[in-house]
């Protein structure tokens, strides 16, 4: 048996990390990151995130790997990816409880298209 975290062999439920997986877990649709209405945040923020899956797919939990997101967008950004269905990740052909990492970004205001 290969050496395993400690983390990863006690009897709660665990969740195994995206490098040791055969398969990550992907969003079934496209997640979408939207500005709470009531923020009086402006500009432009970036965080980044860690999303518990579970076997079937769905998000269980969502925990900020940094603490760069205000509590508002942090907020935003996990009621989204706990609405979002995922394929569940997988080791060796069978599904598993994943953790994953994903980077987010929130900008209030509209960016100027570029021209040509």
């Amino acid at each position: 048996m290969p050496d395993l975290p400690q983390a990863l062999l006690t009897p709660e439920p665990f969740y195994l990390p995206r490098d040791l997986l055969s398969v990550g877990p992907a969003p079934q649709e496209t997640v979408l990151l939207a500005w709470p209405a009531q923020s009086p945040l402006r500009g432009s923020f970036r965080g980044v995130l860690r999303l518990f899956i579970n076997d079937e797919g769905q998000v269980r939990r969502v925990e900020a790997a940094d603490a760069e997101l205000p509590e508002p967008l942090f907020e935003a950004a996990r009621q989204a990816f706990m609405a979002v269905r995922f394929s569940p990740g997988e080791l060796d052909g069978r599904a598993v409880r994943s953790l994953i990492r994903v980077e987010v970004s929130f900008e209030s205001e509209s960016l100027p298209l570029a021209h040509e």
